[in-house]
């Protein structure tokens, strides 16, 4: 259960809307210059307008569609579920996440893995108790958290022994980071049940509409 504030980021578990799922459509993101960050299995990936993928280090925010270059940027690719690359040994090699300076450390045909669907529903955990939140207005309790939009917190670096990402979702003192704002990152569909009352709640959340590159006017 979610009793202790180990974050691992968006993990990726199934689509909006009942489509048909088996894992997700993984893309494969060329890293043609060396990465001096690590790019660790649950983060959002963006590219640069080379091309070039990297780690997410803010929350996004949810841009004004269409998008123009005066209040938007190009928006996520997806999440990161992996890396693959030749080692410095020469041998084939797949990792949960991509290390920093993984070019210039001797590696080769270095690729990010992206699982890139913008209908994707993630599992994510949540930085604080809803505490009172549970309570609710009218009795609601936690149910009054689906359909609430929330930010991503960066506040715990990723793991290189695990290669899970820090990210997770800001939940606020008593839920107050759970909220109608319409510029913030991820909208909540659900939470996982038996988590309600932890220390440390799960939820089932969705990029909201102009986060994803794909579901956003302006390219990279």
């Amino acid at each position: 259960m979610a009793t202790v504030a180990t974050p691992y980021g968006l993990k990726p578990i199934n689509l909006i809307g009942g489509q048909a799922f088996n894992g997700g459509v993984i893309r494969e993101y060329k890293v043609a210059a060396n990465n001096s960050n690590a790019i660790f299995n649950g983060d959002l990936v963006v590219l640069s307008t080379a091309g070039q993928p990297s780690a997410v280090s803010a929350t996004p925010v949810a841009n004004e569609l269409a998008a123009t270059s005066v209040n938007a940027t190009a928006g996520i690719m997806g999440v990161c579920v992996g890396a693959r690359y030749i080692s410095n040994q020469g041998q084939p090699t797949y990792n949960n996440f991509l290390p920093a300076s993984t070019i210039t450390g001797g590696g080769s045909d270095v690729f990010v893995l992206v699982m890139d669907d913008p209908d994707a529903l993630f599992q994510i955990k949540g930085s604080a108790a809803l505490g009172t939140f549970n309570s609710g207005t009218g009795g609601s309790g936690w149910p009054g958290a689906i359909g609430k939009n929330a930010q991503l917190g960066f506040g715990t670096a990723g793991l290189t022994t695990t290669g899970v990402s820090g990210m997770n979702l800001l939940v606020g003192t008593n839920g107050a980071g759970l909220v109608t704002t319409q510029t913030y990152a991820v909208r909540i569909v659900d939470v996982v049940r038996g988590t309600e009352s932890e220390a440390y709640p799960e939820f089932i959340v969705k990029l909201n509409v102009g986060v994803h590159s794909y579901y956003n006017s302006l390219g990279v």
